[in-house]
């Protein structure tokens, strides 16, 4: 069962004579594979060809020179929102240098509005894994009014994956509402906005302090408005909904967003025709996205923000985006990185959740994550993934 935790983020094997990566470094990240990055990026910036790019499905919108948020300027997002009379919002934060967590500790976060979360039936939990080496890589964030709703989940991978999910969790929200078409075209929007995230995340490396080649976050963002959601998504942060039909009892659960694995048939067509290689290494338990002929970047997704090393390999930023409207039996949006999804599926989860009214949401994103940190225990005994939960309601019975 240990082996299940090799899922997390990315691996780089540290030698050619030892093909299986060690079991305590492939439960966590590609720290201490600094050889192999060193390599990974001179291969890439010398002899990498440029990768087959997706398809586009919305036009790029004009560049925005926008410098990285300031932690006070990402937490006023709420004041580009035009006519709400009220609002709320809250964002993770990277705790204090030197400050180091323990397992299931919540994630520092930051608030602003008027209100609260919780008065705008929205509740949130990020916790710390039980993986000592590491800091909770994970972030979320989410901005309410009575208007416009913004909610996000990423998950950041590698050794600097905690600060590149920061960073985009930061960016990604706010060049999405700068973008000139947010109002009239925000599907236009959102795809603008992944691709400027992930080149404000390679141009911020040295200012910032962080490294993008072999770390990376996903990102999933939603936004409620006007009585539609607009959802886009790169990497395994699964959205769900839950519905609960006029002529039925029981809350169902649909999927809106299919996880970027390797092993989607069309995603690995993708990475080879791009030159990349899909491959399981032995003693591993997911399949993963190599250079050709190479150990790296063995990342477990296909899609990500940062990840420059992986770009040549296929793995690309332009995210799924999908628009809907929103109907009388949708109940509540789950979105939730990998922590959670990994013991417990996505009907479960809606169940765990709809056992608590709307105004005790707070309660039931909670109950959620204690239930996923006990099954990861039970299946694992030592590691278990950073685990984030994001729940927003539309409607009561």
């Amino acid at each position: 069962p240990a082996r299940r935790a090799a899922a997390m983020g990315s691996c780089v094997a540290r030698g050619s004579r030892n093909q299986v990566v060690e079991r305590e470094r492939r439960r966590l990240s590609a720290n201490g594979a600094q050889p192999a990055a060193e390599e990974a990026r001179a291969a890439v910036a010398v002899n990498a060809a440029p990768a087959a790019a997706l398809p586009v499905v919305f036009p790029v919108g004009p560049e925005i020179k926008v410098s990285r948020p300031s932690d006070e300027a990402a937490g006023n997002l709420l004041d580009l929102f035009q006519g709400g009379r009220r609002g709320a919002s809250v964002t993770g934060a990277l705790p204090p240098d030197g400050v180091q967590q323990k397992g299931f500790a919540d994630k520092h976060t930051r608030v602003g509005g008027q209100s609260t979360p919780a008065s705008m039936k929205v509740g949130f939990s990020c916790k710390k894994g039980l993986k000592p080496e590491s800091p909770n890589q994970d972030d979320f964030c989410a901005f309410c009014s009575d208007r416009v709703s913004i909610l996000g989940v990423f998950d950041g991978h590698g050794p600097y994956g905690h600060d590149i999910s920061n960073f985009v969790r930061d960016a990604l929200p706010r060049l999405f509402v700068q973008e000139p078409s947010f109002q009239e075209e925000p599907e236009e929007a959102l795809a603008a906005a992944f691709t400027m995230a992930h080149e404000r995340c390679t141009e911020a490396e040295t200012e910032c302090h962080f490294d993008c080649s072999l770390s990376g976050t996903t990102a999933t963002l939603a936004m409620i408005r006007d009585g539609c959601l607009y959802l886009a998504h790169v990497g395994d942060s699964r959205a769900v909904l839950a519905r609960k039909p006029s002529s039925g009892t029981e809350l169902e659960a649909e999927d809106l967003t299919e996880d970027h694995k390797p092993t989607c048939e069309g995603e690995r067509r993708r990475i080879q025709a791009a030159g990349g290689q899909v491959r399981r290494l032995a003693g591993d338990l997911p399949y993963r996205v190599f250079l050709q002929g190479k150990m790296y970047p063995g990342l477990a997704m296909t899609r990500s923000i940062g990840d420059t090393v992986g770009v040549a390999a296929g793995v690309t930023c332009t995210p799924d985006i999908r628009s809907l409207k929103v109907e009388k039996d949708w109940r509540f949006l789950l979105l939730c990185s990998d922590g959670i999804w990994e013991f417990i599926s996505s009907k479960e989860a809606i169940e765990m959740i709809g056992k608590f009214p709307a105004s005790e949401v707070q309660k039931a994103v909670d109950a959620l994550a204690v239930e996923a940190w006990n099954r990861w225990i039970h299946e694992e005994g030592n590691v278990v993934d950073d685990i984030t939960v994001v729940c927003a309601w539309f409607n009561e019975d």
